[in-house]
Order: structure tokens, then C-alpha cells, then sequence
């Protein structure tokens, strides 16, 4: 019964897990002619040791390259007192890493979709942890500057293809939950950071070397990952990936028909050679690019000024006679944003992606402008007011991932394996650029206005961004199979189950 059961395609994604559960599921057994497409061979592929294995890596990529992002804010005692930097310097400093990334994440997709995915990482993972090094030896600010701009940019390449290379492995059924268990790592790599800080104090320099140690050894593991399958395929390096299938399938402990042929649609045999960042703009993704423009911008707006000046506000708000950071607070709202993760997890296939931005969006500002509410009576609250202001902290920080995830869900499932990478990229370049006119403004500003002043800022940003993407997101892309092709794809898709709409299929080798 197991074998012979097929989820409705309007059923959750549970039954995917049920179905997937039998290793003698034959990938090629609905079909006459025993010939399928990548997508088709992963979602029919049975969840086991090889998806364990891929998101244990995944998770663990993103937690050592969350540790040079997040250490931001915690150099900044470092920084004040061993060059004296000013509110104006750390600004500098912070938006030198953004304008590093705006470059380097321009840069990823030239390389990531024409050398692959998996040597992207290699070379990036390494060059970061080299430059991060030599950061720690810098005898000047100007010289931490460059070098910092340098690194980050290098960072971004590594950064912007682990997404890509990431999704392209997953199931569709499953894909919104797995794509979000990903960011499990943030909050893993950010408590790392302010673990470190609350331990080396204001020694910037060992802050620095943290993270170089962690991308080096990251490098090195990246020789024990497989390629993309789809990138190889729609490389029309079919031959290779069928290879990666194969040792997938191996090394999940499931058999893949050998008579089995792999095949492209008819818009995917179109090389990525012939691909330019032009098809984004034409009539069939330029609104899908507009609004993943806008809602990355939106992102710089908010999240990013959160997360860069968040523990200054919240040291002012909350410890106004304290000299330091408040390492334990910000720690549990680490946890709350680990703990909404786990959440988004669970509910992120059934509530879509629009759902997904109305909790980061709306509820976000609305839990924010409530914390600001509390603060200005906390007098009446008595000894619980830090109690409820923190509870509110945490709630706040538990809805930041699912605006965050959701926005790099939305830009991955909305374009083909062609211009994935190029659309993720491109809107990163967008909230980088943006993020270093906001830390420059903002800045100017901080010393200006209260701590609780710049929490209704935050809470009145996040509702109004809730407000336009909800007004323009273009389609739910949540469960939607993912194009391997162009533009055209969307025909091929349509008459899947007619094989003649197939080309290029790859002789299947003999038993």
C-alpha cells in the first residue's frame, strides 16, 4: 500500500514522508518510457541518510558564515577602544561590510553558474577565511576597512551560493520546511558570536581570527559534497548528473533504475551560456524581479538596522547605566529567534509564503510598537517590566525569520535554474546597496533620538513593508515545482505527462 499510495497534490507534505518511507520506490516506474527530469528523480527519491547528511552540512555552512556577519556589532567596543572609533567610524565599518557584499554577491552568480556551484564554494570559503585572517593584523582603521570590504565581498560569493546549491537538492513537497530548517544555523553561528564577544571582551583582533579558523576547515569539507544535479543538467552536462543521482541514491540506501533516462524539458535544453541577466527583465520575470527588489530593500530597511544597531538600542532601553553590552539578554533572543525558526519550520508549507510575510512583516511591528507601549509605562509594571519588555524582546526576535526566510524562499522558488542564482543575487546587491545608505543615515541619527524612539521607527517600518509586499507579491510560490528551465518552461511543465514534449534525453547506460 505504501508503495502504491500517491499524495494528492493538495495534500501536505506529510504524505510525501509516508510514501518516501519504502526504499523500494522505483524513480522510474511511472513512466512508460522510463525516462524523467532532475526534479522528478529527487521528489520521487526516498528521504533518508543523503537529506540528513545535505541539511547537516547546510546548516553547518550557514552557522560558520553567520559568525563573520554577526560580529559586527560586537567589535564595536573593540574598535572604540583601540582606535577610538566614533559613532561615525562604526557606521563606516558597518557599511564597508555591506558595500563588500553588494559586490561580491554580483560577482556569485557569474562565477556560480559557470564554474559550479560546488568549486564556487571552495575558492570563496577559502579566499574569505584568508582575508578574514589578515584582518586581524591590520596596525590601522583604514587598513581594517579595506581589508574588511575585501573579505566580505569574497564572503557574499560563498554566502549567495550555498542557497542555490542547497535548494537544488531538495523534494518539492517538502522544500518550504527544509529550505527554512537551513537557517537553523543563524542563530547557532550568532550565539557563537556572542559567546565569543562576552569571552574575549573587547579583543577584536581574536574576533576576527574566529571566523577565518571556521571557513578554512568549512573549505576543506566542501570536498565531501556532490554538485548541483540541475545546475549540471541544465549545463547539458547530463552525463555528470546522472552520476550524482546515482551516488545520491547510494548513499541515501534507495536503487535508481539503471534503464532509467535522464531527461530535460524542452525549455532547459537552452545552455546557461545563453543565458543573460537580461531574461529577468523580460515580460515574463520582470515583475517577479521588481518585487523581489523591493522586498530585499525593505529588508535593509528594517532587519539589517535591527540587527546592526539592535544591541546598542536594546543595552540603552532596557541597562541605560550599563557600559556594556547586555551579553545574557541578547543571547535569549537568540533563542527566540532559534525557537522561530523550529516554528517556521512546522507551519511555513501550510501557511505559504504570503503567510510567512504577514508574520515577519506585520506581527514583527506590531509586537515592536508594543514593546514601546510597555517601556513608557513601565513604572506602573513595577519589577516585571524587564520581565515583560524581555518577553516581548523575544517574541519580536522569534518572527524575524520568517520575513528574513521567506524572501529568500520566495526569490529561489519564483525562477529557473538559469537565473536562479542571478535573481537571489541581484536582490542581495539591491539590500546591501540600500543597507549602506541606511547604517549611514541612521548613524547621524542615533545619538538623537531615544532608544524607545527608534524601537516605533523599527515597529512602524516593519508594518508598513507588511503593507506593500502583501499589496504586491505577485503569486504564492509555496509547493510549486521548481522550473528547471526558462521561460518557456512553463509549457513544458504543463504537458508533463506527455513525453513527446521532452528533448534531450541521455542514453540510459546497460544494467
Amino acid at each position: 500500500w505504501l508503495q502504491g499510495h500517491v499524495a494528492p497534490t493538495d495534500q501536505s507534505g506529510f504524505h510525501f514522508y509516508i510514501r518516501s518511507m519504502s526504499k523500494g520506490y522505483d524513480s522510474c516506474k511511472a513512466t512508460a518510457e522510463g525516462s524523467v527530469t532532475v526534479c522528478e528523480v529527487l521528489d520521487d527519491m526516498p528521504f533518508g541518510r543523503f537529506h540528513i547528511a545535505h541539511l547537516t552540512f547546510a546548516i553547518l555552512a550557514v552557522s560558520v558564515l553567520a559568525i563573520p556577519y554577526e560580529m559586527t556589532p560586537y567589535m564595536f567596543p573593540g574598535l572604540q577602544i583601540h582606535f577610538g572609533a566614533g559613532r561615525e567610524e562604526l557606521s563606516t565599518f558597518a557599511a564597508a561590510f555591506q558595500a563588500g557584499c553588494a559586490f561580491g554577491t554580483f560577482v556569485a552568480p557569474v562565477l556560480a553558474d559557470r564554474i559550479g556551484r560546488k568549486p564556487t564554494l571552495t575558492f570563496s570559503l577559502t579566499a574569505a577565511a584568508l582575508l578574514s585572517y589578515a584582518s586581524a593584523t591590520a596596525r590601522s582603521l583604514h587598513m581594517l576597512l579595506v581589508l574588511r570590504t575585501v573579505s566580505s565581498a569574497i564572503w557574499a560569493i560563498a554566502w549567495n551560493t550555498v542557497s542555490p546549491w542547497y535548494i537544488e537538492f531538495l523534494p518539492t513537497r517538502t522544500r518550504g520546511a527544509m529550505l527554512t530548517a537551513l537557517s537553523l544555523g543563524w542563530p547557532v553561528g550568532r550565539g557563537i558570536s556572542i559567546c565569543c564577544s562576552n569571552y574575549f571582551h573587547s579583543d577584536w583582533q581574536k574576533l576576527q581570527e574566529l571566523p577565518a579558523i571556521a571557513m578554512l576547515l568549512l573549505a576543506i569539507g566542501t570536498r565531501f559534497i556532490h554538485e548541483s544535479p540541475r545546475f549540471l543538467a541544465a549545463r547539458g552536462r547530463t552525463d555528470e548528473a546522472r552520476q550524482v543521482l546515482q551516488e545520491v541514491h547510494r548513499s541515501n540506501g534507495s536503487e535508481w533504475n539503471s534503464k532509467c533516462q535522464l531527461c530535460l524539458d524542452d525549455s532547459s535544453t537552452q545552455s546557461m551560456d545563453e543565458r543573460t541577466w537580461q531574461e529577468l527583465f523580460s515580460p515574463d520575470y520582470v515583475g517577479r524581479i521588481a518585487f523581489c527588489w523591493t522586498l530585499f530593500s525593505l529588508l535593509s530597511c528594517t532587519t539589517i538596522l535591527i540587527d546592526t544597531w539592535g544591541p546598542l538600542i536594546y543595552q540603552h532601553l532596557l541597562f541605560p547605566h550599563r557600559t556594556v553590552l547586555p551579553h545574557g539578554l541578547l543571547m535569549l533572543f537568540n533563542v527566540g529567534d532559534f525557537v522561530g525558526l523550529i516554528i517556521s519550520v512546522c507551519v511555513i508549507d501550510f501557511i505559504g509564503r504570503k503567510g510567512g510575510f504577514v508574520v515577519g512583516f506585520f506581527v514583527q511591528g506590531c509586537i515592536l510598537l508594543t514593546l514601546s507601549g510597555v517601556h513608557g509605562q513601565a513604572h506602573r509594571l513595577g519589577h516585571y517590566s524587564l520581565y515583560v519588555q524581555s518577553m516581548l524582546g523575544v517574541m519580536a526576535a522569534s518572527c524575524r525569520s520568517f520575513a528574513w526566510e521567506g524572501a529568500v524562499m520566495w526569490t529561489l522558488e519564483a525562477f529557473p535554474t538559469p537565473l536562479r542564482t542571478a535573481a537571489l543575487c541581484s536582490s542581495r546587491v539591491f539590500m546591501q546597496l540600500m543597507a549602506v545608505l541606511t547604517l549611514k543615515v541612521s548613524a547621524d541619527y542615533l545619538a538623537n533620538y531615544a532608544a524607545v524612539q527608534w524601537l516605533q521607527l523599527f515597529g512602524g517600518c516593519l508594518f508598513t513593508a507588511g503593507v506593500i509586499v502583501t499589496i504586491f507579491n505577485p503569486q504564492e510560490t509555496a509547493g510549486q515545482p521548481l522550473a528547471e528551465g526558462g521561460a518557456r518552461s512553463r509549457v513544458a511543465s504543463a504537458s508533463r505527462d506527455s513525453r513527446s514534449s521532452r528533448t534531450s534525453c541521455d542514453q540510459a547506460s546497460s544494467p
